[in-house]
C-alpha cells in the first residue's frame, strides 16, 4: 500500500475496499510477482529455440535464481515448456508399455508332467526366438525358458494404454501440486501467481527419467539373445537394475527441486509448502502410480481376452 493517495495526497493508514477513504480514488497494490523473463520465454520474441538452455538454466539455478523463478507468473511459454516435457515423459512410458506387454516366455521344467502349453491358443502371436534344435535341456534343475513369443497388437494396445494413463496421471498430479501449494500459502499470498511458472519449468527435472525408459527398451534384446544361446548373454537383471537406478535418480532430483522451490515462498508459509512437496506429494504420487499400474494390468488382460489375443 502506498504511503499517500496519488490523487489527493491523503496519508493512508488503511484502504476502504481498495479506495482512498477521502477521495475514493481506486488504489491497487503493486504486484509482488513479475512477468516471465526466463530464457525460454525471452527466446520466443527472437524466434530462437531455447528448450535445452532452459533445462540447464533450471538445473543450475542457485538460491537467487530460484527466488526469481518462484515469483514468475504463468505464461504461454511456461505452459508450453511443461507440456513438452510431460509429453516426452509420456512417450517414454509408452515405450515401456511396448516393451513389457505382449511378450510370453515358454518355460519347461525337466521331468515335470504338467508343463505349460508351448504354442498359443489366441491370435497374433509370433515366435521370435527359441533354443536351437538339439540343445540338451536336462532331466532335473530349475525352470528353463526355451522360446519367446511376441504379440505386436497386444504390445501396441499396452503402449497406447500406458501413454494415455501417463498423460492423465501427470495432469492430475500437477493439478494436485498446484492446488496444494496455493492452499499452503497464507491467504494474503494467494492469487498472486507464485510458483505457477516455476512448477512448469520444474518439469525439466523429469528428463533424467527418459534414459530409464530407453534402457528398459533393451529388455527384449536380452531375452532373445538368451534364448538364442549366443556367446554373450547379458542378464535381464542388469537392464532392470540400470533402469531402476536411473528412475530413482530422476525422481530424487525432481523431488529435491520441488523442495528447493518450496523454500522460496514467504517464511510463514514455508513449513506447509515443504511438507506438501517433501512428504505428501511423494505419497500421493506413489499411491496413484501403484493404482494406475494395477488398473492398467486388469484392463489390459480383459482387453486381450475379449480380442482373443490371450496365450
Amino acid at each position: 500500500m502506498p504511503a499517500r493517495c496519488p490523487a489527493c495526497g491523503h496519508r493512508l493508514t488503511e484502504l476502504v475496499h481498495g479506495c482512498c477513504p477521502l477521495c475514493d480514488y481506486v488504489i491497487a497494490d503493486e504486484p509482488v510477482t513479475n512477468a516471465d523473463h526466463s530464457p525460454y520465454a525471452e527466446s520466443e520474441h527472437f524466434g530462437r529455440k531455447a528448450w535445452w538452455a532452459m533445462c540447464t538454466w533450471v538445473w543450475g539455478a542457485g538460491a537467487g535464481r530460484l527466488a526469481h523463478l518462484g515469483l514468475m507468473r504463468p505464461s504461454p511459454a511456461s505452459r508450453r515448456f511443461g507440456r513438452i516435457n510431460l509429453l516426452l515423459l509420456a512417450l517414454v512410458v509408452a515405450v515401456c508399455g511396448l516393451t513389457l506387454s505382449g511378450w510370453h516366455a515358454v518355460e519347461i521344467v525337466p521331468d515335470a508332467p504338467d508343463n505349460a502349453p508351448q504354442s498359443p491358443s489366441g491370435k497374433g502371436w509370433y515366435e521370435l526366438a527359441s533354443l536351437p534344435a538339439g540343445t540338451p535341456i536336462g532331466h532335473s534343475g530349475p525352470r528353463r525358458i526355451i522360446a519367446w513369443w511376441w504379440n505386436p497388437p497386444q504390445a501396441l494396445i499396452g503402449a497406447a494404454l500406458a501413454f494415455l494413463a501417463a498423460l492423465i496421471l501427470m495432469a492430475v498430479l500437477m493439478a494436485i501440486l498446484r492446488l496444494g501449494l496455493e492452499r499452503s500459502l497464507k491467504r494474503r499470498y494467494r492469487k498472486q501467481g507464485r510458483l505457477a511458472a516455476a512448477l512448469s519449468y520444474a518439469t525439466a527435472w523429469s528428463l533424467p527419467l527418459i534414459p530409464a525408459g530407453l534402457i528398459l527398451a533393451l529388455l527384449p534384446v536380452c531375452r532373445l539373445v538368451a534364448v538364442a544361446d549366443w556367446p554373450v548373454q547379458p542378464p535381464e537383471t542388469i537392464v532392470y537394475g540400470l533402469a531402476a537406478a536411473m528412475a530413482l535418480l530422476g525422481v530424487f532430483m525432481w523431488w529435491f527441486g520441488l523442495l528447493r522451490l518450496a523454500a522460496t515462498v514467504p517464511v510463514r508459509s514455508r513449513r506447509k509448502a515443504a511438507a506438501l512437496c517433501g512428504l505428501w506429494m511423494p505419497l500421493i504420487a506413489a499411491a496413484l502410480i501403484a493404482g494406475s499400474v494395477w488398473g492398467l494390468s486388469l484392463l489390459h488382460d480383459a482387453g486381450t481376452l475379449s480380442l482373443h489375443m490371450q496365450w
